[in-house]
């Protein structure tokens, strides 16, 4: 039997109050000492980070701006160097002691090509190509060379636009692939006009049209992807021997009436009209453009000519057409995207 003299004496609260006092009070000073420690390793840390992140950036930018002025630098070398011999004569370039390995015609197609291959997204060509397509003595060798290229440039440039528009819901197609059609039993220079066959289904993404001189039919009838907007065109003036077409088209309104206070819109397809440069912007700011993109012709046979309707998205901006405060805009939020994901 346990006596109660036997057991310990129980301690006031008050005294285990004054004890824990005691123990945090000899535990502060390590634990706060700790504390600002680790808060100044994290500071010191953080700091360093975003020096390097700033550090990075910044030369990041740098090589950037260095690559960007040699290619400009190279770029603008390379145009003096293709374009001086355009604009020189024949006997200027022989003064200058000029190789004179081809023939003028054929040395400015080869010229021609490479301006196109090289600057076709900065500059409309179109009025070049066609010159030096035309120059006497231009062989057809060379000529169709310059067309083969000018075919290429329209695929590269064909190929953005083309990739946005599939992504596209709407009730008409962004892209109309348009055959036309003849039996090559006529003049390859005479002057054909092309019409759709009553059968035709206008809502499919190809249309085939039956090009003679004495075509009949209805014209062709696009709308585009939103349904603002509902073009005529009528497909005349076809010339495979230049490997021309003449557009004229028509903005109609919604029941399919001719509208008088939209004049008509009119033009010369070629094989040098491009999508950065020729295309059209209609008052609801659609735009489109209609590109030659294939020609087959076995004379005697058939002729065939694939054109390209494209309707272009509604964010396209062509880049001569690019305003510099948008650039500014675009420059001020790639430096503003960094800087908040490390406030962050």
């Amino acid at each position: 039997m346990t006596h109660e003299t036997d057991r310990p004496p129980r301690r006031d609260w008050r005294e285990n109050a004054k004890f824990a006092a005691n123990i945090v009070n000899s535990l502060a000073i390590p634990l706060l000492t700790v504390a600002a420690t680790i808060v100044g390793l994290y500071a010191t840390n953080t700091l360093k980070e975003r020096e390097i992140a700033i550090a990075t950036r910044n030369n990041s930018q740098s090589l950037r701006n260095q690559r960007e002025e040699s290619e400009t630098n190279l770029r603008s070398a390379m145009f003096r160097e293709l374009v001086g011999p355009l604009l020189q004569s024949e006997t200027e370039q022989v003064k200058a002691g000029a190789n004179m390995d081809l023939p003028r015609a054929q040395r400015l197609a080869l010229l021609a090509e490479l301006l196109a291959l090289n600057f076709h997204e900065h500059f409309e060509l179109g009025p070049l190509l066609r010159y030096v397509d035309t120059l006497p003595g231009q062989t057809e060798e060379a000529r169709a060379r310059l067309r083969s290229t000018s075919r290429r440039v329209i695929s590269r440039q064909l190929a953005p636009l083309l990739s946005t528009a599939v992504g596209q819901e709407g009730r008409s197609p962004s892209f109309l692939e348009i055959s036309l059609n003849s039996d090559g039993t006529e003049a390859a220079d005479k002057l054909l006009s092309c019409a759709v066959p009553g059968t035709a289904d206008t809502a499919s993404a190809s249309l085939a049209l039956n090009c003679s001189s004495t075509a009949q039919g209805t014209p062709l009838r696009i709308a585009s992807p939103d349904g603002r907007d509902h073009l005529q065109v009528n497909i005349r003036a076809v010339s495979w021997a230049a490997q021309t077409v003449g557009i004229y088209s028509v903005l109609l309104g919604a029941n399919g009436e001719t509208q008088a206070h939209t004049p008509p819109i009119e033009f010369t397809l070629s094989p040098y009209s491009f999508p950065f440069s020729d295309n059209t912007l209609l008052p609801s700011g659609n735009r489109f453009g209609i590109y030659l993109t294939r020609i087959d012709d076995i004379p005697g046979v058939a002729r065939v000519m694939r054109l390209s309707f494209v309707w272009f998205p509604r964010d396209f901006v062509p880049p001569r057409e690019r305003p510099f405060d948008l650039d500014v805009h675009e420059l001020t939020q790639d430096v503003a995207e960094p800087a908040q994901k490390d406030e962050r």
